[in-house]
């Protein structure tokens, strides 16, 4: 009796296995079933709709602020201490909406330099024009994109008799110009009128909304990772901007006189002056 109850149920085993290894297992794309259902394809074309008409504000918002910004800018030095602190408040409140509204802003940076002597650079060899080097060491900085000196690229957009610096002379300051729109340079020297470059630094890519991305394994589309993101980190690029500059422009004064002892290159600098000056 117990042998028959042991073949009995290996019998039932043999034909629990067979029926197992007979079924057909079927796999379900649940993603490409959500994207054939017409409620889906509807949802995915009002939130295109939305995502375009709030990008259209967005767009309109900022090309408003950059336009009130850059009148700032241009009205500062003629405006009173209390206004310009009213403006630079608002300049804050914007940055704060910014974000609250989860996305980040670059700007631009200008520095000036007062009191260069003339003739520092080349207008012969192409690696030691001075601009040029600046322009170098600025867009060196992480995030910057782009630099300018004086008008930039608004130079373009305008006549030559709106551009070029018409030499004066005087007995108390030797040779200058009526106007600085070259930005103290012409032909990669300096002209004794104060440098004025500007330099663009994007907007910091860590957003908290994520944009898309690809999956490097999958080649599938994603949304980035949120991570911690500052809305901008321009004030601390103006104070990185302002020491490259200064090194750049330190390294070409030693280059050209003597800098023995710091009298020694004193001295130089100020026969230099002299000279140029009674020319």
């Amino acid at each position: 009796m117990k042998k028959s109850g042991l073949l009995f149920a290996f019998a039932m085993f043999l034909m629990s296995f067979g029926t197992v290894s007979a079924q057909k297992l079927a796999t379900l794309d649940v993603a490409e079933i959500l994207n054939l259902m017409p409620e889906k394809k509807k949802a995915d074309q009002q939130l295109e709709a939305f995502s375009k008409t709030k990008q259209a504000e967005i767009e309109k918002q900022m090309a408003a602020a950059e336009a009130k910004f850059k009148k700032y800018q241009e009205e500062g030095p003629k405006q009173t201490p209390k206004v310009n602190q009213e403006r630079e408040q608002e300049i804050k409140d914007y940055i704060d909406q910014i974000k609250r509204d989860g996305d980040t802003i670059g700007g631009v940076v200008e520095t000036v330099v007062g009191g260069v002597p003339v003739g520092l650079g080349s207008y012969v060899q192409w690696d030691r024009k001075l601009d040029a080097r600046l322009a170098q060491a600025v867009v060196s900085i992480n995030a910057f994109k782009g630099v300018e000196f004086g008008l930039g690229f608004e130079a373009g957009y305008r006549k030559g008799s709106q551009v070029m610096d018409e030499i004066l002379w005087s007995k108390e300051d030797g040779y200058t110009r009526r106007t600085n729109n070259l930005g103290g340079f012409e032909g990669g020297m300096t002209n004794g009128q104060p440098i004025v470059v500007r330099g663009v630094m994007k907007p910091i890519p860590t957003l908290y909304k994520p944009l898309m991305s690809v999956d490097i394994e999958t080649h599938e589309p994603y949304k980035a990772t949120v991570e911690r993101s500052d809305p901008t980190a321009l004030p601390a690029a103006g104070v990185v901007m302002e020491a490259v500059v200064a090194t750049v422009l330190a390294q070409e004064i030693l280059e050209k006189f003597s800098s023995d002892n710091l009298e020694e290159l004193k001295e130089a600098v100020a026969k230099h002056r002299d000279y140029t000056k009674n020319y």
